[in-house]
């Protein structure tokens, strides 16, 4: 029997879900009571309720929902506790977010009309600076909250770092509203945690750059005797346990057996890369990398080695050291010179090693070196010191004694240059902070500022050009690493002409398969070089234009050109594999040039085409990748300055929104400015 007054269930979930809808509607007269004190730009209401009244009508709010929870009492029902988490609620709000901004870019906006040539840079920078923000809000919440920036620097402090100055930079910010710093605080902070040195080796085909890092680590992870992929560069890192990660060009990474590892890393398991493997890391429990030290086995050169720096830059990997291997039984060869070249004049610290010294006597060894010195000495006028290694277990010495006397030595070295780096950046955010705290209590004050408003809103378009163009290289990139992806025709076209060429110079034989295939291989890098040099082009300009702004804004933290040349680096390389059969020009030299230029290209059609297709479709994915990655970072340093520029022209304005508290910030202003001072005499204080 039901007790007296006891509704059914349907009756009870229409009380519960009429109760829930009663809430939401109170909740909504509640933002418009308060809509005075939001910061939004379209606010719907005009508030007409002084500040007593709200708060009776608060109390009355209150009382309707203590009356809204007798009646769910009522009924021995219990509203639902909260289950959706808030962090999912805002991505969730921030993906539709996205979608809008998206859809502001002109490629959307043509549907109301054509966009003018002199808006679209613009109104592509508006979608960027939005966009800026709201990833911004988005790593903070994806990031931070799971291990937020205080305890990051508290680690880092733990671990013996000086980060008093960037962990009180970081609270003052915090309290500040400053959210535009963030992102630089929080590189930093990346920046010292990366405590090791990255070493990479060069050096021909079988030079002995496997043999050498498995002596050096005392492991044979790494296949010897058999020829490598050319394309995959591999890092050794330390690690508890052996274990290998491979990452595909399709942007799939994949944990591997050390066995499965050596198949996708030589062209014996894998010919011709077939399974599009752009890079692997290996960790290795060795004693020799725990406190740092990262090896990179980096593919050869070959012939991109003998171009200039500029054309090559975005292969080589982002190293604090270069290691080039020399063969002590094979002469000094362009390749080796053009490595080197191409390494100092990327700016590469280099060790000249001569590898397999076993095979010569004591004697020989200082006068085989003494003349490859004086050979680089002649032709690249550059100074270097060759060491003489070998990985035979019975020459260990010298491998140990390279290793305690260059590298260690230059592992700390290293980390005394990066944090006097961050120190210097730290330094100059100090004074940007400064100079946003000063805005702020001018503006409390309502000082004039130097800064004319049709200055403000110049530079207010310039920073909106800079972002827009950044997004723009973006997708000029993507499209043509798209293009060149799906016409291989195209390629074939260029064979086609480059064969046809060499025969009626009559300087002909048989085109052997490796000679087509490294023909094949030029065109598509010198393609590809040619859209990466434009894309560095603009971003130089991009950095140069921030530079400038930065000045103008008397800013001491504006971007160097070394910050964005390091996103290009580690770009993937085409590697055709060998054509699948020879071409035989015969009785070709005596036809008209449109003949064999046709016959050319039918073969090449025929022969390489489908291998081709292939695998340019497969680098197409692997560059469109990599593209995203390092549009992403890019624009991620881009806009850590031009989001805090933006911040300082709202400020002047007096518009930043934030509310500004006069003795808080007198007080952080002073504490800044007069750092060094407060540290100094902290450090003599003494101690109780």
């Amino acid at each position: 029997m039901q007790p007296s007054g006891h509704l059914n269930e349907a009756q009870q979930r229409r009380l519960g879900v009429t109760c829930q809808y009663i809430d939401k509607l109170l909740g909504d007269v509640e933002q418009i009571l308060h809509e005075a004190a939001s910061k939004s730009p379209f606010r719907r209401h005009v508030v007409n309720v002084t500040p007593a009244q709200t708060r009776v009508l608060e109390d009355y709010i209150r009382r309707i929902r203590e009356q809204l929870l007798r009646a769910l009492a009522w009924q021995d029902l219990d509203p639902e506790p909260p289950d959706i988490p808030a962090t999912r609620a805002i991505l969730s709000h921030l993906a539709f977010i996205d979608i809008a901004i998206e859809e502001l870019k002109p490629s959307y906006m043509r549907g109301s009309g054509t966009v003018l040539e002199n808006a679209e840079s613009e109104l592509n920078g508006v979608a960027h600076e939005l966009r800026s923000v709201v990833q911004g809000m988005e790593r903070y919440i994806r990031q931070e909250f799971g291990a937020n920036l205080e305890s990051r620097l508290k680690q880092l402090e733990d671990a013996g770092h000086d980060v008093r100055l960037i962990q009180k930079i970081e609270e003052i910010v915090t309290r500040h509203g400053l959210v535009e710093f963030r992102p630089r605080i929080a590189s930093f902070a990346s920046r010292l945690a990366e405590n090791h040195l990255e070493v990479a080796l060069f050096g021909r085909v079988n030079s002995g750059k496997s043999s050498l890092l498995n002596a050096l680590l005392g492991t044979d992870v790494l296949p010897v005797g058999v020829n490598p992929i050319t394309a995959v560069p591999t890092k050794l890192r330390y690690g508890s346990e052996l274990r290998a990660g491979v990452a595909f060009g399709s942007g799939r990474d994949e944990t591997v057996a050390i066995d499965e590892f050596r198949n996708l890393v030589t062209e014996e398991g894998n010919p011709g890369n077939e399974r599009n493997v752009m890079r692997a890391v290996v960790e290795v429990p060795s004693p020799r990398l725990r406190q740092g030290i990262v090896l990179v086995d980096t593919p050869g050169l070959g012939s991109l080695a003998r171009r200039g720096a500029a054309e090559t830059m975005a292969y080589l990997p982002a190293c604090d050291l270069a290691l080039v291997l020399i063969d002590a039984g094979a002469a000094l060869n362009e390749e080796d010179l053009g490595t080197l070249r191409l390494l100092c004049e990327s700016g590469i610290p280099v060790l000249l090693l001569l590898s397999k010294a076993d095979l010569l006597r004591e004697e020989d060894l200082h006068r085989v070196a003494a003349y490859i010195e004086s050979q680089i000495k002649q032709n690249l006028e550059l100074k270097v010191e060759v060491h003489a290694v070998s990985a035979l277990p019975g020459h260990s010495a010298l491998l140990d004694r390279f290793f305690e006397r260059e590298l260690l030595p230059r592992f700390e070295e290293a980390r005394s240059l990066r944090e006097s780096s961050v120190a210097r950046k730290i330094g100059a955010l100090r004074e940007s902070v400064i100079s946003a705290l000063q805005t702020s209590l001018d503006q409390v004050h309502r000082r004039r500022t130097s800064m004319a408003e049709k200055d403000a809103d110049g530079i207010e378009a310039r920073l909106r050009q800079v972002s827009g163009r950044i997004g723009k290289q973006r997708t000029l990139l993507d499209r043509s690493f798209l293009e060149l992806a799906e016409r291989p025709e195209v390629v074939v076209e260029s064979l086609a002409d480059a064969i046809t060429k060499q025969i009626q110079s009559k300087s002909f034989g048989e085109m052997e398969s490796a000679w087509l295939s490294q023909c094949a291989n030029d065109l598509v890098q010198e393609r590809v070089d040619r859209l990466l040099a434009d894309a560095r082009s603009a971003a130089r300009d991009t950095v140069e234009t921030l530079e400038t702004i930065g000045l103008e804004m008397d800013r001491s933290d504006v971007p160097s050109l070394d910050d964005a040349e390091s996103f290009f680096r580690d770009a993937p390389r085409f590697e055709l594999g060998d054509a699948p059969e020879e071409i035989h020009p015969g009785r070709w030299r005596w036809l008209g040039r449109n003949i064999v230029h046709a016959s050319i290209k039918g073969t090449l059609a025929r022969s390489i085409g489908p291998l081709l297709t292939e695998k340019l479709h497969r680098y197409g994915q692997a560059l469109r990748l990599w593209n995203e990655q390092m549009s992403r970072k890019h624009g991620m340093m881009v806009n850590s300055y031009a989001d805090a520029y933006r911040a300082q022209l709202n400020r002047i304005r007096g518009t930043a929104g934030n509310s500004a508290n006069h003795d808080e910030i007198e007080r952080d202003l002073g504490l800044l400015t007069h750092w060094q001072a407060t540290v100094t005499r902290d450090e003599v204080k003494p101690r109780t």
